[in-house]
Formats: C-alpha cells, structure tokens, sequence
C-alpha cells in the first residue's frame, strides 16, 4: 500500500521542476568523474594538453609564428617584386646599351665620312691651287707674248734690250745691267747685230780685253766679229768695243778704244 503510494508512474517524471533536474545532472557528472579517478600525472599532462594556449609563453609562441609567417610572405613579396624591377631594369639597360652602341656606330660612321670630305676638300683645294697658278702662268705668257719687255724695253728674238739713256763706262754700264737682272749684250748673229746697230747709237757691247784676249761678259766664247776695218787696233792699251755709228755698213761696225763714258746696251732673256 505505502510503496503503491510513493510509487510515481515513468509517465511523471518529466513533470520534476527544473531546478532538481539540474541538480541531477551535476550529480551525475560529479559521479563520472569521480568514476574516471584520474591520477595527478594524468590531471597535470591533461590540464597541460587543453590549456597551453592560456599561458603567455604560449600567446608569445602564436605570435611568434604568425610574425614569421607575415615576415616569409613579406620576404617573398619583395623578392618578386625585386626580380620583376631587376628584370625590368636589365632589360632596359641592355636596350640602353644597343642604343649607345648604335650612336657609336653612327658616330664612327660620321667620323670616317667627315675625313674623306675633308681629303676631297684637300684635294679639290690642291686641284684649286694647282689651276690658279697654271692660269697665272698663261696669263703671264699672253702677257709676255703680247708685251713680253718692260717699258723702255726693246724685243728682239728671244731677248729684251734697254739702250741707256744716260752715258757711262762699259763697267757701270754693265752694273747696272746686272741690277735690272741683264749682261751687257752678247752679240750672237748678224740678225742681232743689225738691230743693236739701228739704235743709231755709239754703244758699249758686252765684250772686253783681259790679258790681251777678247772675250764676252760671263767668259762666253768669243768667236763670230763684226770689226770695222783696221780693227781692232789695240792703240792706247784699249780695252772697251763699242758698236760705232761712223761704220756704213752695220756687220763691220766694232770699234776698239779707252772705256770712256758712253751709252750702252743691255739684255737678257724672255721669261715665260
């Protein structure tokens, strides 16, 4: 009878308040875990195991690791930064060599072009010059062919011939020929001799007497004479010829006498 009163039916358990619930939980838990007794190593591993992280050499550690992971990733980055600019870098710098080596090669070019424009120019100048002093020379031969004497000169054959104005010796006459770049005049031919004879002066010649023996000024050979009849007569030691205007026929008209003041005649050659 009393066990049928206190008995509660399965159906009415639930109907327990929360409260005794809970606490029944608790006891069980409490009841398992006295059940497991584990020993004082184990409790000390076991708490070790689940709350290292709780340390702060543990929060250093996690740290620790994530500061070297972000330094790798940093390490990494930088390093393929730096190769994408090194890459970039030497590809600019070989081009920029190419460039230089090309402006070298231009400027060689231009180097080698300016120093055969510049032995052209030698040349063309050397060719200018050349031209200029063959057009002076023929300006100076049409010159000379057309008035090949200076004024108070007389042409005759390949010569120049000046009849001085004033009167003098043989031997100042014949300075002063020298001075006017002539010689006394040197009889040659008779053509020659005719035309120093139509100036229809008495003139001193280039020839003299040294040690008793004709001969011409510049030791010319003394060979073909135009001396007038009796001459030369040797008087007085003479030692002077003149072409003398008393003789009528011109190709005997040399006259021997003392080198007294008269008129002379110089010559010298035509230059081309």
């Amino acid at each position: 009878m009393s066990e049928g009163v206190y008995e509660i039916p399965d159906e009415f358990e639930d109907d327990k308040p929360d409260a005794m619930k809970n606490k029944d939980i608790d006891d069980q838990v409490y009841a398992n875990v006295r059940a497991f007794n584990l020993s004082p190593r184990d409790a000390v591993v076991a708490s070790e195991h689940f709350q290292w992280w709780k340390r702060p050499s543990g929060i250093a550690a996690v740290c620790l690791g994530l500061l070297c992971a972000l330094l790798l990733a940093g390490i990494i980055a930088l390093a393929v930064y730096y190769g994408v600019i090194g890459h970039h870098d030497s590809t600019e710098r070989d081009q920029l060599q190419t460039s230089y080596n090309n402006l070298i090669k231009e400027r060689d070019q231009l180097q080698t072009s300016y120093n055969n424009l510049t032995e052209e120019r030698d040349q063309l100048q050397t060719s200018y010059n050349n031209m200029t002093k063959e057009r002076d020379q023929l300006q100076t031969r049409v010159r000379l062919h057309e008035k090949p004497c200076l004024a108070g000169w007389w042409k005759f054959g390949t010569s120049c011939y000046y009849v001085s104005s004033t009167m003098n010796t043989a031997g100042a006459g014949q300075k002063e020929c020298r001075t006017m770049g002539g010689e006394l005049v040197i009889i040659n031919s008779r053509e020659e001799q005719i035309f120093i004879y139509e100036f229809k002066k008495n003139v001193w010649i280039g020839t003299y007497k040294k040690d008793g023996i004709w001969q011409w000024v510049g030791n010319t050979p003394f060979t073909t004479t135009y001396w007038m009849e009796g001459e030369p007569n040797n008087l007085n030691d003479v030692s002077c010829v003149e072409i003398s205007q008393t003789a009528t026929d011109p190709l005997k008209s040399w006259k021997d006498g003392p080198c007294v003041e008269q008129h002379w005649v110089c010559e010298k050659p035509i230059t081309l």
